[in-house]
């Protein structure tokens, strides 16, 4: 399970810092522009709602989804995987900063909700087994 785990960690990542996701989804180009310094200005700036990308959005809440599901299996802890879940969310968002994308809040409500909704159903997974198991 680590290794899907380092895996699914190593996508997120490329997906986070190819420069469209788009183009990597369709064609499997990878692209990386890193900029050493880049502008702040448009960091997790926030725009009208009717302005999201579902597309991204459902992007963004499944490779959360999915990445909390497997540190779930790794540990028990659910404070602990939400905390890692999310920290590694605003980790990914400031890191596109330096791949000359935009940091989005949106993007990392998406991901929040991914975490939540796995964590959630995970443990209603286990309430349901447990149910079962006591009849």
């Amino acid at each position: 399970m680590i290794f899907l785990l380092v895996l699914w960690i190593g996508f997120i990542f490329i997906c986070t810092c190819t420069s469209d996701v788009r183009v990597l989804l369709e064609t499997f180009d990878i692209s990386f522009s890193f900029t050493p310094t880049p502008d702040w200005g448009n960091f997790l700036r926030l725009y009208s709602p009717s302005n999201v990308s579902l597309f991204e959005m459902a992007g963004h809440f499944i490779l959360f989804f999915v990445l909390t599901c497997l540190l779930q299996e790794i540990s028990r802890d659910k404070g602990l995987v939400i905390v890692t879940a999310v920290t590694f969310a605003v980790f990914t968002e400031v890191l596109q900063i330096f791949f000359s994308r935009g940091a989005d809040v949106y993007d990392i409500v998406a991901d929040t909700i991914g975490v939540f909704v796995a964590v959630g159903l995970v443990s209603l997974r286990f309430v349901f087994y447990r149910y079962m198991e006591s009849d």
